[in-house]
C-alpha cells in the first residue's frame, strides 16, 4: 500500500511539473502579433491602406487591409526584421521598419499624408481652357477666378486670366495677373512671354527689354524667347542687337519663317540691301504661299534696282 501511494505521489508530482514546465513553453511558441492602426494627419480613419510587410533577406511578403476605422492586426508573420510599407491611392505612402518577435505583440499607429488635389484634373481650369478657345473671355475668366480660389499659389489662374484680359485689350488687368503669375513661377517662360507682350503693348520699351531677356535666360534655346527680344529692339531702331537676335532665332530653328521676313526689314532700315534679299528669299522657299508672298516678291525687284542704281 504504501509503495503504490508513494508511486501515485510520484505520477501526481510529475503531472504537475509537466503542466508547470509547459506554460512558459507555450508562452514562446505563441504566433507573432502585428496590429496598428491608420488615420490621417487629423486622426481620422483610413479604410483600405495597404500594409505591406516585406523580408528580402528571405523573399517574404505579407500584405493586409485597414478596416473601416483604420484598424489591422496580423497573426503567425514569421518572426523576423521586416520592411513595412502603408500606401493608399489618396495619400503619401511611407515606409518603416519592424521587428516581430514570438511571443510579443507589435503594436503601429500610421499617419498618413493626404496628396492634393492636381490642377490639371480640376474642371474649372478645363471649363476656362474651353471657354478662352471660344474666344467667350468674360465667362473664361469667372472659371479661372474659381481655380484661384481652389488653388491660391497656383500659376494656372493667374496666367490665363491675364491672358483673357491681353486678348480683351485691357492690358492693365492683364499686367496685373500676368504679374502675379510671375510672381509665383519665375521660371514660366510662358507667362514671360505674354507680360512681355503687355509691356510691348503700352510702349514700355525697358520692361518689354527686361522681360524677353528674362526670357531669354530661362531658356536660351527657345527661338521664340529670341525672336520676341529681336522685335523689341527693332521696334525702337536697335537694329544690330535686333539682327543678332533674328540671327540667333534662324539659328536655333531654321524654319523660323517670320525671323527671315522681320530680319530682311530691319536690313532695309540699316541700307544693306542685298541682305535683305536674301532673308527675303529664304523666306518665300518656306512661305511661297504666304499673304505676304506677293508684295515680297516686288520688294526683291524694288531692292535689286536700287542696288543696281546705287552701283551704277
Amino acid at each position: 500500500m504504501k509503495i503504490k501511494s508513494l508511486t501515485s505521489k510520484i505520477a501526481r508530482i510529475s503531472i504537475l511539473l509537466t503542466f508547470v514546465f509547459s506554460i512558459p513553453y507555450l508562452s514562446f511558441g505563441q504566433d507573432t502579433v502585428v496590429k496598428g492602426v491608420v488615420t490621417d494627419q487629423e486622426g481620422t480613419p483610413i479604410k483600405d491602406a495597404k500594409i505591406t510587410f516585406h523580408d528580402p533577406s528571405r523573399g517574404l511578403k505579407f500584405e493586409i487591409k485597414s478596416d473601416k476605422k483604420g484598424n489591422f492586426i496580423k497573426v503567425g508573420i514569421p518572426p523576423s526584421f521586416y520592411r513595412v510599407s502603408v500606401e493608399h491611392k489618396n495619400y503619401f505612402p511611407i515606409q518603416s521598419q519592424v521587428r516581430l518577435r514570438f511571443g510579443v505583440e507589435e503594436k503601429m499607429s500610421v499617419k498618413l499624408t493626404k496628396i492634393p488635389p492636381k490642377i490639371e484634373d480640376n474642371p474649372d481650369l478645363s471649363k476656362g481652357v474651353d471657354l478662352f478657345r471660344l474666344g467667350n473671355y468674360d465667362e473664361a475668366i469667372k472659371y479661372f477666378e474659381k481655380l484661384i480660389e481652389k488653388f491660391p499659389s497656383s500659376i494656372e489662374g493667374y496666367y490665363n486670366i491675364g491672358l483673357c484680359y491681353l486678348r480683351k485689350g485691357e492690358v492693365d488687368k492683364a499686367v496685373a495677373s500676368l504679374e502675379k503669375a510671375v510672381e509665383l513661377n519665375p521660371e514660366s517662360i510662358e507667362a514671360h512671354f505674354a507680360l512681355g507682350e503687355c509691356y510691348f503693348s503700352k510702349g514700355e520699351t525697358e520692361k518689354a527689354m527686361s522681360t524677353f531677356t528674362q526670357a531669354v535666360d530661362l531658356q536660351p534655346d527657345n527661338p521664340k524667347a529670341h525672336y520676341n527680344l529681336a522685335i523689341v529692339f527693332y521696334k525702337h531702331d536697335m537694329l544690330d542687337e535686333a539682327l543678332s537676335s533674328f540671327a540667333k532665332t534662324i539659328e536655333l530653328n531654321p524654319k523660323f519663317s517670320s525671323a527671315y521676313y522681320q530680319a530682311a526689314l530691319a536690313c532695309i532700315k540699316k541700307g544693306d540691301f542685298q541682305k535683305a534679299i536674301e532673308y527675303f528669299e529664304s523666306f518665300l522657299k518656306l512661305e511661297p504661299n504666304a499673304p505676304e508672298a506677293g508684295q515680297v516678291e516686288t520688294m526683291i525687284e524694288e531692292l535689286r534696282k536700287r542696288i543696281r542704281k546705287d552701283s551704277g
